[in-house]
């Protein structure tokens, strides 16, 4: 697991193995401010992660990078 800022966290890539599936879980900081779970796969370019999350019972997709201060962020469309 790596940790970081705001007590945000991602589990190691080793999760998503085998088959590379949505398997890896985390705590990520959401665009409205507030840290909510998400699932994310294996890095698909060096800043970014795909992932997914709920909002309520609503899956939302997108995606994981790390801003400037070191804070785990979920970005969605």
């Amino acid at each position: 697991m790596h940790k970081y800022g705001q007590g945000t966290w991602l589990e190691s890539e080793e999760a998503a193995y085998p088959n590379g599936g949505m398997k890896r879980r985390g705590l990520a900081k959401w665009p409205d401010g507030k840290l909510r779970r998400v699932w994310a796969g294996i890095p698909d370019t060096f800043y970014s992660a795909p992932a997914y999350g709920y909002l309520g019972k609503k899956r939302v997709k997108g995606f994981l990078m790390v801003d400037e201060d070191g804070v785990l962020i979920f970005n969605y469309a």
